[in-house]
């Protein structure tokens, strides 16, 4: 069982103020969704739990984008090992968002929904993270955010908007009232009046907790939020027949737990090291799906073609990420 995250209070307790450097990110107004790998798999937990494998289609549809989230989780896992060496598993928290995006220049997704109402964020489903907690035999450490943006380039994930960067006593004078900053790191148009949640103030840099203790973590948030009822629109997620991915979830998660390093440098060892990441991806895709299909007792024609589109961008991650020396 993953480590819940901690509640986040709303002032700080008395004493003095921790020197260094903080930081103040935007509060993203979605559904807490934490991805807890070792490196090899990858599983999605909300706030009470792990999810299983049929709540990747009934949790906000999230099998739609489960399949980059759980290769890229992985990628990250092991980027974290290799710098901090030791490490058991790691846990990126992050909020589940999006789903819809009112701007007459922007195409809707088919069949997403949104995750929250009145703060637009993206058409289709977006996973922001906002902290990732390391799990070592020496004990517990939440990664900077430097080092989280580090492990994340290239995957795919992105974090939360950084808003400031300073001493405490500055980065709590950031202005509560502010548009969400979402949308522009997504390259989207702004809304008008898409004002953000509110924002988080904690540590900028490592937090070892068994050295230090508690991480200070302060949230301040729009006081018109909790009594606007556009902020609280949102209706339960109905996944389609066929799943949120066009396959049922517990499919997809089987072949996801299969998107692993040991079948991509199988994949370069018979293909030699000019094969192209297209060539590449096209050989673990085939040897994946050959070895479920066996395992399971065959894969119809059509349900074989979407699980390989809906594997596409987590099997194009994998072959992309060097192989460890």
């Amino acid at each position: 069982m993953p480590e819940w995250y901690p509640k986040i209070s709303q002032r700080w307790s008395d004493g003095p103020a921790r020197a260094g450097m903080w930081v103040a990110e935007e509060k993203v107004h979605g559904a807490h969704l934490a991805l807890v790998t070792d490196g090899v798999r990858t599983r999605a937990a909300r706030r009470r739990g792990i999810l299983d494998e049929s709540e990747l289609d009934v949790f906000f549809g999230v099998a739609r984008i489960w399949p980059l989230l759980a290769t890229a989780a992985s990628t990250v896992a092991r980027r974290v090992g290799h710098s901090l060496g030791g490490v058991r598993e790691v846990v990126l928290y992050g909020e589940l968002a999006g789903g819809h995006y009112p701007h007459p220049e922007v195409t809707a997704e088919d069949g997403a929904q949104p995750v929250q109402t009145g703060i637009w964020y993206s058409p289709g489903l977006v996973w922001l993270a906002f902290d990732a907690l390391v799990h070592t035999a020496a004990g517990q450490t939440w990664l900077g955010r430097a080092d989280l943006e580090e492990h994340l380039a290239g995957t795919g994930l992105r974090c939360v908007p950084l808003l400031r960067r300073g001493r405490r006593a500055e980065v709590q004078e950031t202005p509560v009232e502010f548009p969400t900053e979402v949308p522009a790191l997504l390259g989207l148009p702004p809304l008008p009046g898409n004002l953000a949640e509110g924002y988080v103030v904690k540590p900028a840099g490592r937090w070892p907790v068994e050295e230090h203790g508690p991480r200070p973590v302060l949230k301040v948030k729009l006081p018109a939020f909790a009594e606007d009822s556009r902020y609280d629109g949102a209706r339960p997620f109905v996944p389609p027949a066929d799943g949120a991915a066009g396959v049922p979830g517990w499919l997809l998660a089987a072949a996801v737990d299969r998107l692993t390093p040991p079948r991509a440098a199988s994949a370069r060892s018979k293909l030699g090291p000019g094969a192209g990441p297209d060539v590449l991806a096209a050989e673990v895709l085939a040897d994946l799906l050959a070895d479920l299909s066996e395992d399971l007792g065959g894969l119809a024609d059509d349900e074989r073609r979407r699980l390989g589109d809906a594997l596409a961008p987590g099997v194009r991650l994998l072959v992309s990420d060097p192989p460890a020396v």
